[in-house]
């Protein structure tokens, strides 16, 4: 992978955790209204990976996505288990619910009761099952469009609602637009010098203001401009987060060495886990301001202890090992 392509990516997995992070602390800190679907940015970068930069499919694609999610994602369940004193009588339950990525339960409580982010796990692991499944290909634009009329014929006739709102935790049909949308812009996307301008970054940086801007007024715009339609409002956003990488992918400024931007990209995932954590235990003990400096500290040092201590040493110890067992069964099948 280049550099200018891992800056570009790492700066919209550090925005959308930025935005999601926001979402929940103003209303948590500040009784303030803030949504501007911060998770569709997760949703266009993982469509990008799986739809062109992966080679894998089968098993052995569907492995390496667990190695990558899931040590951090046990941990956090563990941690919210604790946090959030949850009486052991409920943990078989709810761990036996979340160890299958709340696929196995259509009860809101359940999916929201440790942390609510994790909504969008059995989303993303739906896709990169789906995805395993399917040959290598290039995506087409019609296949955006086909896919984002799919969406809104699903939202249309209701069905969102189905089995207390089960459909929402599935990609398709309700999510799949915005991963292909990701794997077509990166399929576009030529990350060379000679197409790079600074009006990119202009561009970027206006699409960065407008977006918080959308966030700060979700309320007035779903009424106004999506007649009180929120999907319609997050389709909307998908659609903003997609320009915004496009753009990102054509500014001068990613070419460079960019490290503090990279270490945030790769722990950001952990972010997006543990970022409801310290609101746990600061809100009722501090001001608003100092209690969501402090939240936003604590979940980067979280996010980093678990890439440091859990996620890098079983990745390095994971993957080697199912290199080779993928060898070894391509051999025996050859």
């Amino acid at each position: 992978m280049t550099r200018a392509l891992f800056n570009a990516l790492s700066l919209i997995k550090v925005f959308g955790a930025a935005l999601v992070m926001t979402s929940h602390y103003a209303g948590t800190y500040f009784s303030a209204s803030f949504y501007s679907y911060g998770t569709g940015c997760f949703f266009v970068v993982a469509g990008y990976y799986a739809l062109n930069w992966e080679r894998s499919r089968g098993i052995y694609y569907v492995l390496k996505r667990l190695v990558r999610l899931y040590p951090a994602y046990l941990l956090a369940i563990l941690v919210y288990l604790f946090a959030r004193t949850i009486p052991l009588e409920e943990w078989p339950v709810l761990v036996s619910h979340h160890l299958a990525f709340l696929l196995t339960t259509s009860d809101q409580a359940t999916v929201f009761a440790l942390n609510p982010p994790f909504w969008s796990l059995p989303v993303f692991f739906t896709f990169f099952a789906l995805v395993a499944c399917l040959p290598r290909f290039v995506p087409r634009a019609w296949q955006v469009l086909a896919l984002m009329i799919m969406s809104a014929a699903a939202v249309a006739l209701g069905l969102g609602q189905w089995r207390n709102g089960y459909l929402e935790l599935l990609v398709w049909p309700l999510h799949l637009y915005a991963f292909w949308l990701g794997g077509w812009l990166g399929h576009l996307a030529h990350f060379s010098p000679n197409g790079m301008r600074h009006r990119y970054t202009l561009l970027a940086a206006m699409l960065m203001v407008g977006i918080v801007v959308c966030g700060a007024t979700y309320e007035t715009l779903v009424q106004a401009v999506f007649y009180g339609e929120t999907y319609a409002y997050r389709g909307a956003m998908v659609l903003a987060y997609s320009a915004l990488f496009w753009c990102v992918s054509r500014s001068p400024l990613i070419l460079g060495r960019l490290a503090v931007l990279n270490f945030l990209g790769i722990i950001s995932f952990g972010v997006y886990l543990f970022h409801s954590l310290p609101p746990l235990w600061l809100q009722t003990l501090l001001p608003a301001v100092p209690a969501a400096i402090i939240s936003v500290v604590l979940s980067m040092a979280l996010a980093w202890f678990s890439w440091r201590y859990v996620e890098a040493p079983l990745q390095r110890f994971c993957k080697p090992r199912l290199a080779r067992w993928h060898a070894r069964r391509q051999q025996s099948t050859s």
